[in-house]
């Protein structure tokens, strides 16, 4: 597999691509390493053993069902009701499967189920908008690789440091408006029109108000809120059905007798 222009890997991937895919998400991947070293230091500090923390991070690779699983693990909640919970966050993975699927299609079958592993909403979403614009399975599969696993590369850093470090890390350290900064690096290159607007301006504000929800739910519910709103707002600049359409400008002498 070759793509026209920059270096051709062995392995087939475009050089450049790998290396723009890995450039566009270094904001995310900056951002999610404090949350790679909260979920270490969870791990290092609850019932949970370092070993199988740090294979949770590397196998299941969803930040906040890993969170939400050391949590419910140290308050003794029954295993159902554990990976009920996991599921439920990491459902929203289906709709990141089914908006990607046409371009994985086009990818060969070993780095189809290889690539999937790497899925994250970040990673998503910054190669659905690189898709946009272009065609190329070549560079798209060399895109996604090149974000995907660099930010993978910094969550599993972040739980490594982390796990490590352990209760050694000073009470006044904070990682609450991480969460908060990390919606709006995601919105921001989404923002296209006032209903996209609104969504980030609401998912941005409910994210930081609810920073310390329960169970890291604050993502979520601030997500949820802005979705809604943007909906609410896009139904509004909806034009009225029942409104009829304005006709043509009349032309000069239209509607008037001949002399």
């Amino acid at each position: 597999m070759s793509t026209a222009g920059g270096g051709v890997g062995r392995n087939g991937f475009s050089r450049t691509e790998v290396a723009a895919g890995a450039r566009a998400m270094l904001p995310l991947s900056i951002g999610v390493f404090p949350f790679g070293l909260a979920y270490g230091v969870l791990v290092a500090e609850g019932a949970m053993s370092d070993l199988v923390g740090l294979l949770a991070s590397f196998v299941i690779l969803a930040g906040a069902a890993q969170l939400a699983i050391v949590d419910l693990i140290d308050q003794g909640a029954p295993w159902l009701i554990v990976v009920g919970t996991a599921l439920v966050i990491n459902a929203r993975f289906t709709m990141y499967s089914g908006a990607l699927a046409p371009s994985f299609s086009q990818y060969p079958r070993r780095w189809r189920l290889f690539l999937a592993h790497f899925m994250t909403d970040q990673a998503a979403v910054t190669s659905l908008l690189y898709n946009e614009t272009e065609r190329d399975p070549a560079k798209r599969m060399a895109y996604y690789a090149g974000a995907a696993i660099s930010f993978g590369d910094f969550w599993w850093i972040g739980t490594v440091i982390g796990t490590v470090i352990g209760a050694t890390l000073p009470p006044e350290f904070q990682v609450g408006f991480a969460a908060p900064l990390m919606f709006v690096a995601l919105a921001v290159p989404s923002i296209r029109d006032r209903a996209s607007l609104v969504a980030a301006a609401v998912g941005f504000s409910v994210t930081l108000i609810a920073r310390d929800a329960p169970m890291n739910t604050g993502l979520l519910i601030g997500a949820a809120s802005g979705i809604a709103f943007g909906l609410l707002a896009r139904l509004r600049e909806a034009p009225d059905p029942d409104e009829p359409e304005p006709g043509p400008p009349a032309t000069e002498g239209e509607g008037t007798h001949g002399d």
